[in-house]
């Protein structure tokens, strides 16, 4: 007779959250909720991170509401640090893109594609934009690989998101390279006409490779402003409002 693996875990709600149980130990699930604002200039890139390494649990915000909303006491995370050792399930995206400043008459094109890294691709120092922290074995950091580029962790020591660096890619650089083309993959042109906003609303499958968190493990999205600055009122300026939630359930010892 086989034992159904599902029988390991009983699922309740405590007054932290969700919590599973395997054996007698129990570990509670981390819900992951961000909002941020970006904004790219013309002919500049950024990398907006969906999910990556940390060598300790994240910052929790305790949320007190009604019950009939959410349990006394939950405890959100508004980052994107996942613990070492943890796995993430159930990724949803929420994003709006538009000019900065609207305007019937602009036309902004625009390039989206996705990166993802784990274990040594970080530390190998062949991908654009990213490096690994000198402060910090395992995480990452931007870069906008300036002649004296400016680096930043992509979070700090409580797992709280920094600032993302804008970098001076752009498409006709893109288009020489094969080594970027590696890492920034899947890319998509876009096109923002008539002050219409480009709209993507959907639930992903995490990919297996950055599924459990290890040292140098980062997933993101990179967005390339492809116009040019043709006026001052930053109607070339993109402005990405992007809402993610995701699930982190942490390594049971």
């Amino acid at each position: 007779m086989t034992t159904n693996p599902r029988k390991w875990y009983n699922k309740s709600i405590s007054t932290g959250g969700t919590v599973y149980q395997k054996g007698g130990t129990n570990f509670e699930v981390r819900r992951h909720s961000i909002t941020r604002v970006i904004e790219v200039n013309p002919g500049k890139s950024v990398i907006v991170p969906l999910l990556h390494y940390h060598n300790g649990e994240p910052l929790g915000v305790t949320v007190n509401s009604s019950s009939k909303v959410t349990a006394q006491g939950t405890k959100v995370y508004a980052n994107t640090a996942v613990q070492e050792g943890s796995t993430v399930k159930n990724l949803k995206l929420e994003i709006q893109v538009q000019p900065k400043t609207l305007s019937s008459s602009a036309i902004l094109d625009f390039y989206t594609a996705r990166i993802m890294t784990s274990f040594h691709d970080i530390a190998g120092g062949q991908i654009y934009g990213l490096e690994q922290s000198a402060q910090n074995d395992g995480k990452a950091q931007f870069s906008d690989e300036a002649g004296s580029p400016t680096t930043q962790e992509v979070s700090g020591t409580n797992g709280q998101d920094n600032l993302t660096l804008e970098s001076n890619l752009n498409k006709t650089s893109y288009d020489l390279g094969d080594v970027v083309k590696h890492w920034w993959k899947g890319i998509r042109k876009n096109v923002i006409y008539g002050g219409q906003p480009v709209l993507y609303n959907r639930w992903e499958k995490v990919p297996s490779k950055v599924t459990r968190s290890n040292p140098g493990m980062f997933y993101g999205l990179c967005f390339m402003n492809d116009s040019t600055n043709t006026t001052s009122d930053d109607t070339d300026v993109l402005q990405i409002e992007i809402k993610e939630q995701f699930t982190e359930i942490p390594l049971v010892q």
